[in-house]
Order: structure tokens, then C-alpha cells, then sequence
């Protein structure tokens, strides 16, 4: 969101970027021409009358500030954080357009917050999906929904990589949830390394699921080849020593962290889970798609380890995506998404 209200703004908007919480957790600057404003109204809810309370809190904020911004448009990011948005903006005349980041058939909300999402979903000016299969689904809800994949920055460490200075390490990035498969990926590189006791396994990230992959490790007798360091950033120098890049996610949205490897000429093997790997990887050209379990991703990770030289074709190849996926195209299909919307309020 930062990225994108920032680049908005310098396109001449007037932006204001507004979050449920306090600020606190931003992981992203925020351009100097883009207001901001920090509703401080997140928490953990213990009874239903809490919940309660903490929802009619978050739905007066919300309204308020989108009233008192006088936007011509508002356009939120995220299941929950959708639904609750398009409430408050009932009556206010202001338009509103979602954008959903992961794959609702995957990452349901709960009952009550699906049949929300039914409801709420279609008053929406606009319903931005990743995917054209995830807009597959959303268009029943919406017929005004339209594709926006995600976009990719340029690293600063390009794909001019030098084998030498590369270690013998495969790399895999993201929240340590069950969705994201660490787990997989874990069971993948120890049956992949068999013959290869010297590569290691770095996972990057964290979460819920840090003691169990732990514990999965010293289970498999690798834990001294598998480090978890938490999150690093900038996440371009560790990417620029690695030698594979794996994804063993359950679903996806549009997985940045592909994306990010690719990008900086990582060769990249990838689960075909739902959903973004295959609109993102072409198998055996740009990224090896294998099949989704354990058994495929170990054996795609294993030919990688063994050649050479399709590693190279694979990572040099990859590199494209900075272009398919950039961020002026992006920005440019929101801008006329947005546009849109305002005209035809």
C-alpha cells in the first residue's frame, strides 16, 4: 500500500494513506506528498461484547476519516479490512474499491466474515484481483472485477551473479504459517540432499510455526543445515548469495517472494499450488514448476542442484519479470481503474 500510494502521489494525486493501526509496525516509507493517518483501533478481542465494541470503534474511525479526507475515491486492501471499509462508507457518496491480496477460495474469513463478504462485496465500485482465476471467483460476487497482478522493484543487486561468490544454499522466503508450506519445504530439501550433505536451507521469515520447523529439522537430522534467521532486510543481499530459490506454499495470492528471486536471478522452483506460480514461472524456461507435494518439489530441487547450466538459463531468464511486472504498469492500471470509477460516479 505504501509503495503504491507514494507512486500515486507523484503522479499528482492528492493521496492519503489511512491504517487501523498505530503506525508502529510499517515496514515501508511512505512518500513526504502522501497524508497519513493512523486510526490506533486494532486488538484482541476476548468476548462477543468486546468484538462488538471494538468492531463499532473501528467502523466510526474508519467512517469519519473517510469523510473527513472528502476523497473522490477510496480504495482498501485486504479481506477483512475490505468488508469493514465498504460499511463504513455506506451513504457517504464516496465510491469504494477492494483489492484482495491472497485467494479467497483458500483463505476463508469464517462463516460470518464470508456471508459479509457476499453481502458487502457487491456494492463495490471495482474488485481488484491478483489472478484471472481468482477474479473467476470474485466475479460472481462482483461483475466489475478486474485483474491487477502484483508488481516487482528492480534490484539494486542485479543478476550479474558470480558463481564463485555463490553458496551452496537453496532459500525460501515468507511468514512461517501452515499456508506457506515450510514445512514442505523442509521435508523436500531433506530428501532432495540425500546425495548432497553439504547444501543447506535458509528460511527467511517468521510466525506461529517457528518451534515446528525447528523440531522437524532435528526430527530429519538436518538441523544443522537449516538456518531460520527471521526476517532480513533488505531482502536483496541474502538472494543475491543463494543458489535456488524454493516455494512450497499450500495457496498464494501473487507470491512476492518468487517474484523477488526471480528478479534478481535467483533459478526458482515452484509448487504448482493456487495461485500466481503459474502465471509467474514458464516450467523449464524462466523457473521450474513441479507438481504440488513434497515428492515433485524434491525432485525439481534436486535437478537443479545438479545442472549447471540450467540454473543459469533459468536465472538469467528469469530476470524478465522486472519488465512483465513493473511497477509503472501497475500504478498505471489503478490509476485508470481509479479514474474510471470517478467519471462514472
Amino acid at each position: 500500500m505504501a509503495s503504491l500510494a507514494s507512486r500515486l502521489a507523484l503522479r499528482e494525486h492528492a493521496v492519503t494513506l489511512i491504517t487501523l493501526d498505530d503506525g508502529s509496525s510499517d515496514r515501508h516509507d511512505l512518500g513526504s506528498d502522501v497524508g497519513r493517518i493512523t486510526l490506533n483501533v486494532m486488538g484482541a478481542s476476548e468476548s462477543l461484547w468486546d468484538k462488538l465494541s471494538r468492531f463499532r470503534a473501528r467502523y466510526t474511525a474508519l467512517r469519519n476519516a473517510i469523510v473527513d479526507t472528502r476523497a473522490d475515491v477510496v480504495l482498501s486492501f485486504c479481506d477483512r479490512t475490505n468488508i469493514e471499509t465498504l460499511i463504513a462508507a455506506k451513504r457517504t457518496g464516496i465510491p469504494v474499491v477492494v483489492s484482495e491480496r491472497s485467494d479467497p477460495r483458500w483463505q476463508t474469513l469464517g462463516s460470518f466474515w464470508e456471508w459479509m463478504r457476499r453481502r458487502t462485496y457487491r456494492r463495490a465500485a471495482r474488485v481488484i484481483a491478483l489472478t484471472e482465476t481468482t477474479a473467476e471467483f470474485l466475479r460472481p460476487l462482483n461483475p466489475r472485477t478486474v485483474v491487477i497482478p502484483s508488481a516487482i522493484e528492480c534490484p539494486p543487486i542485479r543478476s550479474d551473479r558470480v558463481a564463485a561468490q555463490l553458496e551452496k544454499m537453496i532459500i525460501g522466503v515468507g511468514r512461517l504459517e501452515p499456508e506457506k508450506g515450510f514445512d514442505r519445504l523442509i521435508e523436500a530439501f531433506a530428501i532432495a540432499t540425500t546425495q548432497h550433505p553439504d547444501w543447506r536451507l535458509k528460511i527467511l521469515g517468521d510466525g506461529s510455526q517457528r518451534e515446528t520447523l525447528i523440531g522437524q529439522a532435528k526430527s530429519l537430522n538436518i538441523a544443522h543445515r537449516v538456518e531460520m534467521p527471521g526476517w532480513v532486510r533488505p531482502i536483496w543481499e541474502p538472494l543475491s548469495r543463494a543458489t535456488i530459490f524454493a516455494l512450497a506454499s499450500r495457496y498464494e495470492g501473487f507470491p512476492s517472494a518468487l517474484m523477488e528471486a526471480m528478479a534478481s536471478g535467483v533459478p526458482s522452483v515452484s509448487v504448482d499450488c493456487p495461485s500466481g506460480p503459474r502465471e509467474i514461472i514458464r516450467d523449464g524456461d524462466n523457473g521450474r514448476l513441479c507438481g504440488n507435494d513434497v515428492s515433485s518439489l524434491a525432485d525439481a530441487i534436486s535437478e537443479l542442484i545438479s545442472q549447471d547450466e540450467k540454473r543459469e538459463h533459468m536465472g538469467i531468464q528469469g530476470t524478465e519479470i522486472v519488465q512483465r511486472y513493473s511497477w509503472d504498469k501497475m500504478v498505471c492500471s489503478y490509476e485508470t481503474v481509479l479514474q474510471d470509477v470517478v467519471s462514472n460516479r
